[in-house]
């Protein structure tokens, strides 16, 4: 068996021209009402139920400690609740907000991208879960509450540079947040990463209580559990912190624990609408071997068009319906 196999299959699931059409069309579909919004994507999903995702090389992550749990509480649907976790294995638990910042290429979007996370712990299956309460890109996004959410920074910067720095300055579009920092890479040291948050936390990824209208679905990723084993774990004087603007008074002034991948993790996604159902490493395993990429569709656009086809006609048929209307009396 090809030991690459999962690695190339993701790759070649993300179709650089499909996701430009989807880049194309999304500023129209972002005029339909949120419901027919959600209703085309969702869809698609029974069709396609998964995307490739790929994050690309030096993701990094910034660990805060919660200092307002009242406030942390109010941010994640009710069938959350918050719980105690470290980022790698040796660290003290903690409440934990994480920043995590990539550069990604999925079968629907391209760019980059800062998500805000809350971590919990889902009520009734007991899976610690990664909450994104809010994020902002350069590149196009998807939630519930949103509908096809456009990009919204001023400036989206997450790069690195010949020194062994990581460089992010990612501001929103109104000033009205902001994470800029940078950080000497070449200081971190390969160290084990608490499975728990990284590995059982990618089984139960959900959205906060605005972007989810208070919903509790959660989606999987499938990946080798080797992925999510180590990363480097940078001492916090590596970090030059210029400026976090978000949720001021949330969480502690400076970040607990420092993280980066450098490498590309390559994940198959559920498709926004499906929900992949795993509990451990072994079904994880078991599911990830068990894909197909020799049968799986590409993530298409193939809904979009025909929507816009049908825009395109309706409104030319109801003009001949009054001009023959007219004709006629």
């Amino acid at each position: 068996m090809d030991k690459f196999r999962f690695t190339k299959g993701i790759e070649e699931l993300v179709d650089p021209i499909e996701v430009g059409t989807i880049h194309f069309f999304a500023p129209f579909s972002g005029m339909m009402p949120k419901k027919m919004q959600n209703h085309i994507v969702e869809s698609s999903a029974k069709k396609m139920p998964h995307m490739g995702f790929v994050v690309e090389p030096y993701s990094y992550f910034l660990g805060y400690e919660i200092v307002d749990l009242a406030w942390a509480e109010r941010l994640i649907p009710d069938n959350f609740r918050l719980v105690k976790s470290k980022l790698f294995d040796v660290d003290e638990p903690k409440y934990y907000c994480i920043f995590g910042c990539f550069n990604v290429h999925t079968s629907a979007f391209w760019g980059q991208r800062m998500e805000f996370y809350i971590i919990a712990e889902h009520k009734e299956t007991g899976l610690l879960s990664w909450i994104i309460v809010d994020y902002d890109s350069n590149t196009i996004s998807y939630d519930k509450a949103g509908g096809l959410v456009m990009p919204d920074c001023k400036h989206a910067v997450i790069t690195t540079d010949f020194a062994g720095n990581v460089i992010v300055d990612m501001v929103k579009q109104d000033d009205s947040r902001a994470l800029v920092f940078t950080s000497d890479i070449t200081q971190g040291t390969t160290e084990a990463l608490d499975q728990r948050l990284w590995l059982e936390g990618n089984f139960s990824v959900g959205y906060g209580r605005e972007l989810s209208g208070n919903d509790d679905s959660v989606f999987a990723l499938k990946f080798d559990p080797l992925e999510v084993e180590k990363a480097l774990k940078l001492p916090l004087d590596s970090l030059q912190l210029e400026l976090n603007s978000w949720y001021p008074g949330l969480f502690a002034d400076k970040p607990s624990q420092l993280a980066c991948f450098p490498y590309a993790q390559h994940f198959l996604s559920d498709s926004p609408g499906h929900a992949s159902i795993i509990r451990n490493k072994e079904e994880l395993i078991r599911e990830s071997d068990a894909v197909d990429f020799d049968t799986m569709q590409v993530y298409s656009t193939k809904s979009m068009r025909t929507m816009f086809m049908w825009a395109a006609i309706i409104p030319m048929v109801i003009i001949l319906i009054l001009i023959v209307a007219l004709i006629l009396k």
